[in-house]
């Protein structure tokens, strides 16, 4: 049942629940991000990725799913089921 197709199909599903789910969160969790709700600081603080991480550049969630689809087709070539 593994595959490239496969891997390929589950890598571009992780990599639309990245984009859509996990990036929104990073603000909450690394220290030195800004929210989207908080306004300039004196300090440095790194940008938030915004909606669908778009705040890296336009391009930026289409490369993050291409680039999952194709770790997961590379994983799904490789994988061997052992039976037994």
């Amino acid at each position: 049942m593994a595959n490239w197709w496969y891997g390929s199909m589950i890598g571009f599903a992780q990599g639309v629940i990245v984009v859509v789910a996990v990036l929104p969160l990073l603000p909450g969790i690394h220290p030195r991000m800004v929210s989207d709700f908080r306004g300039p600081e004196p300090t440095r603080l790194l940008e938030p990725p915004g909606f669908l991480a778009t705040n890296y550049g336009r391009m930026t969630p289409v490369v993050t799913i291409i680039a999952h689809a194709i770790y997961g087709a590379i994983i799904g070539a490789f994988y061997v089921l052992h039976s037994g």
